[in-house]
């Protein structure tokens, strides 16, 4: 995302001072020039290209569309900042409220992201696919071990894959019979990259789980489903929304790939309980 390319990228003193006022003016910059912006900012009219050409647009017009389109995702039906769900003075019930409507906002964001088509072609993969590989970061890795261990229920395989600057070794024995599910915030890293062109050579389909934006996992991959991209790289005090968002996508791709034989898998699963259940009294016997 565009803001997240901000905070990435270095600009010059001059740079800096434009940078921080759109960032502080936000929408307001709708209707301004770029002469009025650099009149307000004692700034000249070239770094306005300057910095368009740092962000990877042609031209400042495209930059502005480009940033005033994600404000108004960013902003829309918001109550609670992503990044600083609570401030320094919030007291511990305060805290806690702002925290669950977070959780309700994030939940809700991610299901407008959801498209049935894109959701469809997603199970399609994962059914007929013998073996699913997840691959992302650590933290996410933690996220999904929990749909690995539910996905036994449906007699489906999954590998947990952790993505670094040295690839689980992994990804070298997949096929056409596997289904990658790659998860990345940012969809740029060089380890998806080459991640995604080995995998493409064996035949492997992919479902990217990334932000909003278009980048290489999600141009590249088969089909894509959104997280919540209300947060920030830097600037947050934890992975709230996108950690919520991604166990919500998990948690429906388990649920729709239940679906598909309801009555069967019902069963399994009170079979199963009722079996642990009598184990575990016969230890406390």
């Amino acid at each position: 995302m565009l803001i997240h390319k901000i905070e990435k990228t270095h600009f010059s003193p001059s740079e800096t001072v434009i940078i921080d006022y759109i960032l502080q003016k936000g929408l307001e910059i709708k209707d301004m020039t770029i002469s009025q912006i650099a009149q307000q900012t004692y700034t000249s009219a070239p770094l306005f290209v300057r910095i368009a050409k740092k962000l990877g647009y042609d031209g400042w017009n495209e930059l502005k569309e480009a940033y005033l389109r994600e404000l108004e995702y960013l902003y829309l039906n918001q109550q609670v900042d992503a990044n600083i769900p609570f401030v320094i003075n919030d007291d511990m019930m305060t805290i806690a409220n702002n925290l669950c409507i977070l959780e309700r906002e994030t939940i809700q964001d991610t299901y407008s992201l959801l498209r049935h088509d894109d959701l469809q072609k997603a199970m399609r993969l994962l059914r007929d696919c013998q073996v699913i590989d997840v691959y992302g970061r650590k933290q996410n890795i933690d996220i999904a071990r929990s749909f690995q261990s539910r996905m036994y229920i449906l007699k489906q395989h999954v590998q947990l894959c952790s993505l670094s600057d040295e690839l689980d070794s992994t990804y070298l024995l997949s096929d056409h019979n596997h289904c990658a599910i790659i998860v990345s915030y940012s969809g740029h890293a060089p380890c998806i990259q080459r991640l995604i062109q080995t995998l493409k050579k064996k035949g492997t389909a992919i479902i990217a789980i990334t932000n909003i934006e278009e980048n290489y996992l999600s141009q590249m991959a088969d089909v894509t489903l959104k997280m919540s991209s209300r947060e920030l790289i830097y600037t947050k005090i934890a992975d709230y929304a996108s950690s919520l968002s991604l166990k919500y996508l998990f948690d429906l791709l388990y649920s729709c790939l239940f679906s598909i034989h309801y009555k069967q898998n019902l069963d399994s699963c009170i079979k199963i309980a009722m079996e642990l259940d009598e184990m575990q009294h016969e230890e406390f016997m």
